[in-house]
């Protein structure tokens, strides 16, 4: 079987179902697992193309591409020609994020042949299980899909056991984009509340929404993960300056109780089996008394101040 993944999270779910030598190409943002950075480039984002590696840059390229209604990423139609894929995996939620399903059809029906077309739309965190579990079906991998499920699950029980003990949840502020702010959407204030934390400024299944600093001053939080989409924590620890400088930053409860960290976006942004990781990671950052130990180190979360 030949596969073209054309979203991260479809390659992290084909490696983690034991399917990494399928994969015959990839999206440019498809890095993960590093091995698959090996595989050709049929889907290249025209966002990096036309800004620079800046939040203000980068939002202002998307907002020119939707304004000329032109498309954000370039399919390399004789590649996948020759690539032959039997299955193309693709996804219908972010325009930005990876190539929409409706720019994937139009290249798949200038080929000769008609390959399988699986298209991944998980909004909210419980629908990653049901994503894993289709894509095992129609890959032949039902049974490790399972066993994927099972364990995943094993770990997020033990999460839910540990914050049994737990005497707050404290208010958590996800920036998922810098200038101008933004509140992670979709399946992120889940893992905020299975995490012990409440996500008063993220909407469960909804898309990331811009904020106002008021609204942020208002609400006020005691734990602030800042994690830029696509951004490296190299990335976010350059721009930090467009939350330090910002009025009344040093007021913030977060801020004063040292409690802002940078962290790596890839466990929050792909709908993958990484997923879990991050509620691992936001357990430790909002209730380090009962996760005091953080399995990913000190690499996956810095201070901010």
């Amino acid at each position: 079987m030949r596969v073209c993944s054309f979203l991260p999270t479809a390659t992290e779910m084909l490696y983690a179902l034991g399917l990494g030598r399928s994969v015959v190409g990839r999206s440019q943002h498809c890095i993960y697992p590093p091995q698959v950075k090996a595989k050709p480039v049929v889907v290249s984002s025209r966002v990096k193309k036309i800004a620079a590696q800046d939040s203000v840059a980068i939002h202002n390229a998307v907002l020119k591409l939707r304004q000329e209604n032109a498309h954000h990423f370039e399919i390399d139609l004789p590649l996948l020609k020759r690539l032959k894929p039997d299955v193309v995996v693709t996804q219908n939620l972010c325009t930005v994020c990876a190539a929409p399903h409706s720019e994937v059809s139009q290249a798949i029906h200038q080929l000769s042949h008609r390959p399988k077309v699986i298209t991944l739309q998980a909004q909210r965190f419980d629908q990653i299980f049901t994503e894993l579990r289709r894509l095992g079906e129609e890959t032949n991998r039902t049974e490790a899909a399972h066993r994927l499920i099972r364990s995943l699950q094993g770990r997020l029980d033990r999460i839910r056991e540990k914050l049994s003990g737990a005497s707050s949840r404290p208010r958590v502020w996800c920036c998922e984009w810098l200038e101008p702010p933004m509140a992670a959407g979709h399946w992120v204030p889940e893992m905020v509340g299975i995490a012990g934390g409440q996500d008063g400024l993220g909407i469960p299944g909804r898309d990331s929404s811009w904020l106002k600093w008021d609204q942020v001053q208002a609400y006020d939080p005691e734990v602030i993960a800042v994690m830029p989409c696509s951004y490296s924590i190299t990335q976010t620890l350059k721009e930090k300056r467009r939350l330090t400088l910002r009025p009344g930053w040093k007021d913030l409860t977060a801020v004063k109780q040292k409690r802002v960290f940078a962290v790596n976006g890839a466990f929050y942004h792909h709908a993958g089996p990484r997923l879990v990781d991050g509620v691992e990671l936001f357990a430790h950052l909002i209730h380090p008394d009962l996760f005091p130990d953080s399995r990913f180190g000190i690499a996956w979360g810095r201070d901010l101040r």
